[in-house]
């Protein structure tokens, strides 16, 4: 044997030269076989990479999928939505003179099966997931996964870096070919036929879905398709799978030598591993000269990097942020919020154009699409608040810009409309009152961001909110009032003659906020309860007060023009630190109050009743930085003070899924990451508090 390859397992496997990321300075995410072969600890790391469709790819350091939402291809039909998992994953094995080795690691009910992640010795995210086995002390083989930019398709690759003689690798792929949001099981249905040419295998499993197009080099191909049965999806109450498998692919490779196939929904083109490095290289570093991050800190540019895994582009000219990944469609409340830090502290402002643009032409009755619908991308508008916030980010953007003939031409006539719309009183009972005040009048609909329903069986019509706040919310109000300030002082400058209609219309409702919302703490109540809704303009007596402390106060106090004074904002900064303020975020409750949830565990139903009654979401440490720095101003205290807010976020960097930050924890300790593993507002508003605070080191 060549004494050369020997990989002695008493000392680190070798670390294999990985390509580097195009930004400087990034710090690599890596998890070695401490972590690799901790079934518990590797089974709760996640990896996400997207196409820049709304596709993704996902699953565990293991490759033990946990959700039915990974999968090695998830393609956007109808960009960015439409995703189907195609491609589940692989079954990989090594055959060597004497011994067979199953690198994939499977959970079946009370099973795991095979136990690949005996041999996992390093996972790696850089610049997209590739995974290092280690056979014996002479195998190391690599494995990587990465999508090819702009298209469903995903390009698996094997390199042997060292063996003492040729081995036969066997692959398997799994395909699942449905709706992501569901799963599969063995049915007659499923069209077995397997198309082959030189080099490509096309599949056509369901009538009106996309074929499957296999392009490999392999040595040999075996069809047999089968079902493997029954794989368990812990991370979601134990659902489970069938996925089918079309037969085999079998390699021989030497040391040395790279293999790879690419699994699509119809592409035509080359397997060569080392071209679509080269091509997806390249791809990045045009995007890394693109950004400018704003600082030089591990945490800032980690988070600059993964923003723009949320971007997502149609063919059309549309430009979409996802909300998250691995399940989360467009939201435009989402986006808009995420925007600034995602853009604005980038320079990536021909992004934010688009953006805002995209959202600006989907709007309708003064509303703009809080969603878009998974099935083919049709706007949804029940937000109250959504429209409020895309005035918020125009502001954002021209301050930032000083872009007056962009928001001029493309911006105002959006804005305009949408203020005249409140005025009037628009869809879903959303409305000015007697006072100025925004009146949500319907009782039943989740209008703000607090919107959870109770689930419901599928195809039956959405549950009861679990969080309903009709009436007067706090700060949807002061949303208004500054979007009615945001469009006053842009209208003077833009020669709109309705400026000063909307400057003195501010005042109004700043006055009316004060008197309306002020409890008898000297606090603001979460929401106004009037004695009867009425549509806008009807009339209402005021009933009293929701004064459950919770974190939409400190949205009001931190706007960039808000109706909540410094006094004021002082007093609520203190209540908020000692009832909602947690290492990662804001508690959506008061643990003090009857109906908190410390958990965000259990089944849909459960999970549904704790999203908003004291989870914790980490978006909200913007909101709550901005409010800092307003009422407190940025000294050397509150900066070191946000420092010590913002840095346990780094090391949240490599747990969840890795280099992002998830949609929400518990909000007990030890504030489990739960929810979306990768969530868009999370990313933006800690990059938007890192600039605001000029912490450009962390």
């Amino acid at each position: 044997m060549d004494e050369t390859r020997k990989v002695n397992l008493l000392e680190p496997p070798p670390v294999l030269q990985m390509p580097r990321l195009p930004l400087p300075d990034l710090k690599p995410i890596r998890c070695g076989a401490e972590v690799c072969q901790d079934l518990l600890a590797a089974s709760s790391r996640e990896w996400v990479i997207t196409n820049g469709l709304g596709g993704y790819a996902s699953s565990t350091i293991l490759g033990m999928n946990t959700r039915r939402y990974h999968g090695l291809l998830v393609a956007a039909t109808h960009p960015p939505v439409g995703r189907l998992v195609i491609l589940s994953k692989v079954e990989e094995t090594l055959v060597v003179p004497g011994g067979r080795y199953d690198l994939a690691t499977n959970q079946y009910q009370g099973l795991i099966h095979p136990e690949g992640y005996r041999y996992l010795v390093e996972f790696r995210l850089d610049p997209w997931p590739t995974f290092l086995y280690q056979i014996g002390g002479e195998i190391l083989l690599k494995k990587s996964v990465f999508l090819l930019p702009g298209e469903n398709a995903v390009v698996v690759g094997y390199s042997l870096h060292s063996a003492p003689r040729p081995v036969e690798l066997v692959l398997r792929p799994l395909m699942a070919v449905r709706d992501f949001r569901w799963t599969s099981r063995e049915n007659s249905d499923l069209n077995n036929r397997i198309e082959q040419a030189p080099g490509v295998i096309t599949l056509r499993p369901y009538e009106g879905l996309p074929p499957v197009v296999i392009h490999h080099t392999a040595e040999l191909v075996e069809p047999s398709p089968c079902w493997y049965k029954n794989f368990e999806y812990a991370a979601e109450g134990k659902s489970q799978e069938d996925l089918w498998s079309p037969g085999q692919l079998l390699y021989l490779l030497k040391s040395g030598e790279s293999c790879a196939f690419v699994v699509s929904t119809g592409r035509r083109g080359t397997v060569e591993l080392a071209f679509h490095e080269r091509r997806l290289e390249n791809t990045q570093t045009v995007t890394a000269q693109m950004m400018t991050p704003p600082g030089k800190g591990p945490l800032t540019r980690r988070l600059s990097w993964t923003g723009e895994s949320f971007v997502a582009r149609r063919l059309a000219g549309d430009t979409f942020l996802m909300a998250g990944f691995p399940w989360l469609s467009s939201w435009g409340r989402d986006a808009l919020i995420a925007l600034p830090g995602l853009t604005l502290t980038l320079q990536r402002f021909d992004l934010a154009r688009e953006i805002l643009q995209t959202l600006a032409s989907q709007l309708k009755g003064g509303l703009i699409p809080v969603r878009l619908g998974e099935e083919d991308g049709s706007p949804e508008y029940d937000s109250a608040d959504t429209s409020l916030w895309f005035i918020w980010a125009v502001w954002h953007y021209w301050k930032a810009t000083r872009q007056t003939q962009f928001v001029a031409k493309k911006l105002l006539g959006p804005m305009r409309e949408i203020i005249e719309a409140y005025l009037e009183g628009t869809h879903f009972g959303i409305g000015m009152d007697e006072d100025g005040l925004i009146l949500l009048s319907d009782q039943e609909l989740p209008l703000t961001w607090m919107d959870a329903r109770e689930p419901t069986e599928k195809g039956q019509i959405p549950g009861q909110a679990v969080t309903p706040r009709p009436g007067k919310p706090v700060e949807i109000n002061a949303l208004w009032y500054c979007a009615l300030v945001v469009m006053g002082q842009l209208g003077e400058r833009l020669g709109l003659k309705r400026a000063p209609t909307y400057l003195r219309l501010s005042r109004l409702v700043k006055g009316h906020f004060s008197s309306a919302f002020t409890n008898l703490q000297g606090t603001l109540a979460d929401r106004v309860i009037p004695a009867r809704s009425s549509p806008a303009g009807g009339g209402t007596a005021e009933a009293g007060w929701d004064s459950a402390i919770r974190p939409n106060v400190l949205i009001a106090a931190s706007l960039p023009f808000s109706p909540v004074s410094k006094p004021q904002a002082e007093l609520l900064l203190d209540v908020a630190e000692k009832h909602l303020l947690t290492p990662v975020g804001l508690r959506t409750l008061s643990p003090t109050h009857p109906q908190y949830q410390g958990q965000c565990a259990g089944d849909l139903k459960s999970r549904a009743k704790a999203y908003h009654q004291g989870t914790v979401w980490p978006w909200l440490i913007g909101p709550y930085v901005s409010a800092v720095i307003r009422t407190r101003g940025l000294t050397r205290a509150t900066q070191g003070a946000i420092r010590k807010q913002l840095e346990p976020f780094l090391a949240h960097l490599e747990e969840g899924a890795l280099g992002s930050v998830s949609e929400i924890f518990d909000g007990d300790p030890p504030y489990t990451p739960r929810g979306t593993p990768s969530q868009v507002w999370s990313v933006g508003e800690i990059l938007r508090a890192i600039r605001e605070a000029h912490l450009e080191d962390l």
